[in-house]
């Protein structure tokens, strides 16, 4: 289906692509088991929008502004969604991403409990006080991302790269983590290490 518009409310089992809805306002209308194909939604308003079920692919939704949308089993594969503050999200949310560059976004206090975020850009997140419990940042790259709060529990980092996180502030118990990396957590206990 190629559209320049939604013309409908309601849209199920479809396959959406080519679509260029950049700097639009797409409101009130609910996606369920859809597939969004090289759409591009940059600088783009979901208001009051349902996702369930549903794959982007190939998508460019940098700089989306959220407004109380539902994204429930939501997939991002090889997509560009940088810059977007999640926290604007309404319950229930649960999303994953793969080979996707989320760079620059908010996540702070958000359950993201089992979220897999596998083989992404994700530079200078803010994951204060969310709950990561059970993640998977399987190859991703975490320059700068900020971790505060954050309930860390059982998450997998053992193949994680770039990220700096201060376990007087933060639940590790039970994360997974590799050398070299885990020795970044030495550096907020002041030793000097031969």
């Amino acid at each position: 289906m190629i559209l320049n518009s939604f013309k409908k409310d309601e849209y199920y089992d479809e396959i959406i692509e080519n679509i260029n809805l950049n700097e639009q306002q797409i409101s009130s209308i609910e996606f369920d088991n859809c597939t969004f194909k090289s759409c591009s939604f940059n600088k783009s308003t979901f208001a009051y929008c349902e996702f369930t079920q549903c794959i982007f692919e190939n998508c460019d939704l940098s700089l989306l502004n959220i407004k109380a949308s539902v994204f429930n089993d939501i997939q991002f594969i090889d997509t560009k969604a940088i810059g977007i503050n999640w926290t604007s999200s309404s319950e229930p949310f649960d999303i994953n991403f793969k080979n996707t560059d989320i760079s620059m976004s908010s996540f702070y206090n958000l359950d993201l409990r089992h979220a897999k975020i596998i083989n992404c850009k994700a530079h200078d997140i803010d994951f204060g006080k969310t709950n990561l419990e059970k993640a998977d940042f399987k190859e991703s790259d975490l320059k700068g991302c900020i971790f505060g709060d954050t309930n860390l529990k059982n998450t997998d980092l053992s193949k994680a790269i770039n990220y700096m996180i201060d376990p007087t502030q933060n639940n590790l118990k039970g994360t997974k983590v590799s050398l070299p990396q885990a020795t970044s957590f030495l550096s907020y206990f002041e030793l000097k290490l031969i």
